[in-house]
């Protein structure tokens, strides 16, 4: 009996460990005319009910539920950038006086351009009154004629293990200035680990000939000594990302490795891109290992490093920009902040995952309404490569198909657009319960049948 007892007690046990089942989604096609091909940007929710990190439980069916086939391609395949130049420019930097930009009539200074080839520009200032002004400015001229310039990359010295913010401005005649971007500069060392950041990205590319840099007050630590232009033809890639909140799971200390670890977790398969963290506590100047993994029993696999900081000045918000990533559909996040090396506070911070939606072309056989499911086992999946739905296949060609939005279908087997779905518990196994109660069935028979042999042998 006490073998009986074990083997119940690990069958509860088993049955215990079987996965919740995951509900799939189904939604509604908008699908106007006749049209033979159609193209339908996936939604957030689409990944959100998905068990699989490439889409591969994704069917799209028509009226009589007979699968249609589709094609999946990339947002960046509909929307390449491609880069035919890139040229690393070296800049003249050049200390002035605030005042001396404020009006042609208080300019007390010429700047004289002496160009040697189309790849250097020299300034030379020839002051005609003594400066009194304290503030200091940096000058550059990039030129008459120059590509659009969105990226620079910055030298300074001192004011090492502080941030340092300044405003970037842009004019073509010294008089008119409008606002580029802002950026904060930051060199810390500790323990050999040096943190660099020296590139200052515009909102916008421009084609401006000066800009201007302009310290925040009060900050007279920052001495320029070289600026590099970078320019390309990068093609504008200003895309509707789309966001998810990471839930936050736990925060441990470990006193050994002197580390705090910040897990989040998942809940849906969100090929992320970007990584986006908000640090609670203003003045945070730090840097973070980003662990991942798919099981929280599997071991952290490193991934990689970045560097963290926010600072609130002078009415404007500086923060680090979203980390980049190779596209992973992890489960599990792991934030790592070593104590040594400016750790976190009391606080924990938020953690958003982005990416670039796919677009899903598919063929309308069939009568309609259209439907799209995920979340479901499939025996066969209808997705084919682009070319058998396109033979002439050209980016040109699918951004002209008519578009067919995607409308959330709310039904027994779909959770309302709003809830949110574990989309990583497997489906029920039937199988895998008939077995168990064929098992359960054949202890007990067997238990029946030792209890009746000792009885038998006590008599």
């Amino acid at each position: 009996m006490k073998t009986t007892h074990i083997l119940l007690a690990g069958l509860l046990t088993a049955l215990t460990l079987v996965p919740t089942p995951v509900m799939a989604a189904s939604f509604k096609l908008e699908a106007s005319g006749s049209e033979p091909l159609y193209q339908s940007r996936l939604p957030k929710e689409v990944y959100q009910y998905s068990r699989s990190a490439g889409l591969q439980d994704l069917t799209i069916t028509n009226a009589a539920g007979e699968q249609v086939p589709y094609a999946l391609l990339p947002y960046e395949t509909l929307h390449p950038q491609t880069i035919t130049t890139l040229d690393v420019k070296p800049l003249v930097v050049l200390p002035i006086n605030d005042s001396a930009l404020k009006s042609p009539n208080e300019r007390n200074f010429t700047v004289k351009v002496l160009e040697n080839g189309s790849d250097s520009t020299q300034i030379s200032v020839n002051s005609n009154t003594q400066i009194t002004d304290s503030k200091n400015i940096y000058l550059v001229d990039a030129g008459k004629k120059h590509p659009p310039l969105q990226t620079l990359s910055v030298e300074w010295i001192d004011g090492e293990n502080a941030l340092l913010p300044l405003d970037v401005q842009a004019s073509n005649d010294l008089e008119n200035w409008s606002d580029v971007g802002h950026a904060v500069l930051l060199k810390t060392s500790n323990d050999g680990k040096v943190l660099l950041q020296n590139l200052i990205t515009l909102d916008y590319a421009t084609e401006a000939r000066y800009l201007k840099l302009s310290p925040s007050e009060g900050n007279g630590k920052l001495v320029l000594t070289k600026i590099n232009a970078e320019y390309n033809s990068v093609r504008s890639l200003t895309p509707d990302t789309l966001w998810h909140d990471v839930q936050f799971l736990q925060r441990e200390l470990d006193t050994k490795k002197g580390v705090i670890n910040l897990d989040f977790e998942s809940l849906g398969r969100y090929p992320a891109s970007y990584l986006r963290v908000h640090l609670p506590q203003t003045n945070t100047i730090t840097s973070a290992s980003i662990l991942v993994r798919d099981r929280n029993d599997a071991p952290w696999q490193y991934y990689t490093t970045a560097s963290l900081y926010r600072m609130d000045k002078s009415g404007k918000s500086y923060t680090n920009p979203d980390v980049l990533l190779n596209a992973t559909a992890a489960r599990y996040w792991r934030l790592q902040f070593n104590q040594s090396g400016g750790g976190i506070g009391a606080e924990n911070p938020n953690l958003s995952l982005g990416w670039l939606p796919q677009t899903a072309v598919w063929n309308a056989r069939g009568a309609a309404p259209f439907s799209l499911q995920v979340g479901e086992d499939q025996k066969f999946i209808n997705t084919v490569d682009i070319a058998q739905l396109i033979p002439d296949y050209k980016i040109e060609n699918v951004l002209q198909l008519t578009k067919a939005s995607l409308t959330a279908v709310v039904s027994a087997n779909n959770l309302p657009t709003g809830q949110t779905a574990n989309a990583w518990v497997a489906p029920i196994d039937y199988k895998r319960w008939l077995l168990w109660a064929g098992l359960f069935l054949g202890v007990l028979l067997l238990a029946g049948m030792a209890y009746s042999l000792l009885k038998a042998d006590r008599k």
